[in-house]
């Protein structure tokens, strides 16, 4: 489908401990099965690097479905490497996930769309399980300009306070398995 994806990839995996991008994962790492698992669905991934960077450059030259964009300023957070990736953006829709979220598969990207699609006055959906937000997030092309307006060092939840958002309501814990600690990494 023709929706852009930025994945923030830049971060130290603080929590973790070691960086958890590379990290083994069935027959690929980490990062190479969350970014194949967007391209399921997705036409295209900004891919956006920071720490570590040339890895990942590397990893992904040569291919023309993932585009990587260099975050400088990554040490300032996760908020700065989405930044760093909207202005590629060009889809009227588009989605954020995360690098560390190797399950979510092309069915749940579906599911935002599906509901985007029925509910024509809404700006953002986010899956909801078990009253928690996950990832991906679906947002429209109107969100791009409050991102690239506020400053580097703050959060989503600020731009999701100023857009009309839903929450959709769904079964699949994939899009809250998130890597952030070695028990994590251990139960994948």
């Amino acid at each position: 489908m023709n929706i852009d994806c930025i994945i923030p990839a830049a971060g130290l995996s603080s929590r973790m401990g070691r960086w958890k991008l590379m990290l083994p994962y069935r027959e690929n790492t980490i990062i190479e099965q969350s970014v194949d698992n967007a391209l399921d669905f997705c036409g295209r991934v900004i891919l956006v690097t920071g720490y570590r960077g040339d890895e990942l450059d590397n990893l992904f030259a040569g291919r023309p479905d993932v585009v990587t964009v260099r975050n400088t300023d990554y040490e300032r957070g996760m908020f700065s490497s989405i930044q760093t990736g909207t202005p590629r953006v060009e889809t009227e829709y588009f989605f954020i996930t995360m690098g560390d979220m190797p399950e979510i598969g092309p069915d749940l990207f579906q599911k935002l769309v599906d509901t985007m699609n029925r509910n024509p006055g809404i700006e953002i959906v986010r899956p909801l399980y078990k009253g928690k937000r996950g990832h991906p997030v679906l947002l429209r092309k109107s969100v791009k300009q409050t991102i690239l307006s506020e400053p580097r060092d703050s959060e989503m939840k600020n731009v999701f306070t100023r857009h009309r958002v839903i929450d959709l309501p769904l079964d699949i814990r994939e899009s809250f398995m998130d890597i952030d600690t070695e028990e994590d990494y251990s139960t994948i």
